[in-house]
């Protein structure tokens, strides 16, 4: 009994191994080799983009989707995506016309001004 159960722990830690390992596998090549500036990117798998190309939105250049796919699965990078609000993504994108922005009133500066001074006679970073 010792022995089947030593043989299916040992087959199902050789099966991981091989799927991690898997060439046409659409697991993220991750980022955390590269901390220092010379460090040489790693290939992005072409399937993984082409996967999360189908379901994101066109608008997002292939660049983009290759650093996302860097740390996160091709669903991952889709769902990340369709949260993103289309208006946010297209500002982001450099999409959209900038939109001149209503000065504050007095009102509400001086609301501000308030708040400001509250937070300052809160004496969180006192330690005596």
């Amino acid at each position: 009994m010792k022995l089947l159960i030593v043989a299916v722990i040992i087959l199902g830690v050789a099966w991981w191994v091989w799927n991690k390992n898997r060439p046409g596998s659409l697991r993220p090549p991750g980022t955390a080799n590269l901390d220092e500036e010379t460090a040489i990117r790693p290939e992005v798998d072409p399937a993984a983009v082409a996967a999360a190309r189908a379901r994101v939105s066109q608008a997002v250049p292939d660049e983009l989707l290759q650093d996302a796919l860097l740390d996160a699965t091709p669903q991952q990078v889709a769902r990340l995506f369709a949260a993103v609000p289309a208006d946010v993504m297209a500002n982001a994108l450099g999409q959209t016309q900038n939109t001149p922005h209503t000065q504050a009133s007095a009102e509400q500066l001086a609301q501000l001004r308030g708040a400001g001074d509250a937070v300052d006679d809160l004496e969180i970073f006192k330690f005596d």
